[in-house]
C-alpha cells in the first residue's frame, strides 16, 4: 500500500481550533500507518508537496484556504443556474489538479485520502485511475452551511452559505458514492450524510471519531500545600478554581453564538450566586466578533494563544453551550482529558459517548446557569465527572484507539454503514 493525502494544509503547532485538530489527528496518524514507505502529502494551500519532516512554516496571519469562495452579484445567479444541470460540480482545484494527479502518478499511490471539502471533487477522477478513494469530513459540510447561512450576521453572509450549501450538496452527492469508504465523526453525522446523498445513493459511511494525542494531555495533579503555606495557597487554588473556560475559534459562527449566550446570558446569573466566578474566552478571534464582550474582570477574552491547555488545565468548569454545528466537538474532548467537569447541550453532546451525570452534565440552555453553579460549588462531584471523562476519551476518543479502526478501513475490512442502516 502506497498511501496518499491531498490535505487543505500541513497543520504544524500551534493548532487552532477542532478543523485544524482534525486534519493533524489524519497527517498523523495516516503518517504512522504509512510505515517505511512514508505518506506522501499534497498541501493544497502550497499547491505542492510537502514533508512532514520538514513542514511549510505556518503563519498565523496567513488565511486559511477556502474551499469554495462563493461568487457574488450576476456570477452567483450564473451559479444557481448551473446548478440546475444534474452533471454540474462547481471546481476549486481547477489551477493545480493536472500536477496533482501527476503527481500522484510518479508516487505510484494505491490508496488516496482526500479530505472533504476541499478535494472531494476528485474522487470520481481517481477512481476511473484504479486507485482505493477515502473522503474524510468534519462535518456533514452541506447541512452545516444551512445553519451558518441561519446564523449570518448580513444578508450577503447568508447567502454566501446557501451557495456553499448548494455547492457542498451537489458535491456530496455527486462524489461521495465514488469512494472507496467516506469518513464521519459519529453516527449522527452518518445518518445526516446518508439523508444528503438520497436513499438511492450507493454509499459506504464509516464513523472515524475526533480523538486525542493522549500523551500531550496530561491532568493537572493537585499539591499538598506546606502547612505554613496552606492558608494562603489554598485561597489562591479557590480564586483559581472559579475560572469559567470556553476554549473555541472564534471565526466560527455557532462559537460566537455559544460565548454570547454565556457573556451575557449565563454568566450574570451564575455570579449572583458564585460573585468570584469569571468567563474566559480562549482562541483566536480573528474578525473582532467577541472582543466586544470583555469586561474585565468577570469576562476576559484572550485572542490567540500559543496552547490552549494551560487555560483548560486551570478551568473550574468548561462550558459548551452549543446550539448549532455538527461533527464532535474536540474542546469537549481536550476539557475531559484533562480532567475538567463539562456543561454541554444535547446539540453539543451529540455524537459523543458521553453520559450525563457520569462523564459531564447535559443540560438545556436555561438550566445551564444552575449546573455551573452546583459544579462551582461540588468540586468532589467536579473531579469525579473529569475522572469519568478522562477513562471514557482513554477508551473511546485516544489515537490509540483510533489507529485499528483507520487500518481497518484502509485494508477494507471492519464495520461500515450503507443504505441499510438504522438511520
Amino acid at each position: 500500500m502506497r498511501l496518499a493525502l491531498i490535505a487543505p494544509w500541513v497543520v504544524v503547532p500551534p493548532i487552532i481550533g477542532g478543523l485544524q485538530i482534525r486534519f493533524h489527528q489524519l497527517q498523523s496518524l495516516l503518517a504512522r500507518l504509512a510505515g517505511a514507505q512514508g505518506l506522501a502529502v499534497w498541501d493544497l494551500r502550497e499547491g505542492g508537496p510537502v514533508s512532514l519532516e520538514e513542514p511549510p512554516l505556518s503563519d498565523p496571519r496567513r488565511p486559511e484556504l477556502a474551499a469554495f469562495v462563493p461568487p457574488h452579484g450576476v456570477r452567483a445567479l450564473g451559479l444557481r443556474l448551473r446548478h440546475l444541470w444534474p452533471g454540474y460540480v462547481a471546481p476549486s482545484l481547477a489551477d493545480q489538479r493536472r500536477r496533482l494527479l501527476e503527481w500522484l502518478a510518479q508516487q505510484q499511490a494505491t490508496h488516496v485520502v482526500l479530505v472533504h471539502p476541499y478535494a472531494s471533487e476528485l474522487a470520481p477522477i481517481l477512481k476511473r485511475r484504479g486507485l482505493h478513494v477515502f473522503i474524510d469530513c468534519h462535518n456533514v459540510e452541506s447541512e452545516l452551511a444551512l445553519q451558518l447561512a441561519e446564523l449570518a450576521g448580513s444578508a450577503r453572509e447568508a447567502e454566501e452559505a446557501r451557495l456553499r450549501h448548494l455547492v457542498f450538496r451537489r458535491r456530496e452527492r455527486r462524489c461521495f458514492p465514488a469512494a472507496d469508504e467516506v469518513w464521519l465523526p459519529s453516527e449522527e453525522d452518518v445518518c445526516r450524510q446518508q439523508q444528503v446523498c438520497g436513499t438511492g445513493a450507493r454509499l459506504r459511511l464509516r464513523v472515524v471519531p475526533n480523538a486525542l494525542d493522549l500523551r500531550q494531555y496530561e491532568p493537572p495533579r493537585a499539591r499538598a500545600p506546606e502547612a505554613t503555606e496552606a492558608g494562603a495557597e489554598a485561597e489562591a487554588e479557590a480564586e483559581e478554581m472559579l475560572d469559567i473556560v470556553y476554549p473555541a475559534e472564534f471565526g466560527y459562527g455557532p462559537n460566537v453564538e455559544a460565548a454570547a449566550l454565556l457573556s451575557e446570558r449565563i454568566l450574570p446569573a451564575v455570579r449572583r450566586r458564585c460573585p468570584r466566578a469569571r468567563l474566559v474566552l480562549v482562541g483566536r478571534d480573528r474578525y473582532g466578533l467577541v472582543a466586544c464582550l470583555r469586561r474585565e474582570p468577570e469576562v476576559v477574552v484572550t485572542d490567540t494563544v500559543p496552547d490552549v491547555r494551560p487555560y483548560l488545565a486551570r478551568a473550574a468548569v468548561v462550558p459548551v453551550p452549543l446550539r448549532h454545528g455538527s461533527g464532535t466537538r474536540y474542546k469537549i474532548l481536550e476539557a475531559l482529558a484533562l480532567e475538567r467537569a463539562v456543561v454541554t447541550t444535547p446539540r453539543g453532546a451529540e455524537g459523543l459517548a458521553l453520559r450525563d451525570g457520569e462523564h459531564g452534565l447535559v443540560r438545556e440552555l436555561g438550566d445551564f446557569d444552575e449546573a455551573i453553579v452546583t459544579l462551582l460549588r461540588d468540586r468532589q462531584l467536579a473531579r469525579q465527572l473529569g475522572r469519568n471523562g478522562r477513562r471514557l476519551v482513554e477508551e473511546r476518543y485516544s489515537w490509540e484507539a483510533l489507529v485499528p479502526l483507520l487500518r481497518a478501513a484502509l485494508e477494507g475490512s471492519g464495520r461500515t454503514s450503507g443504505q441499510d442502516g438504522a438511520c
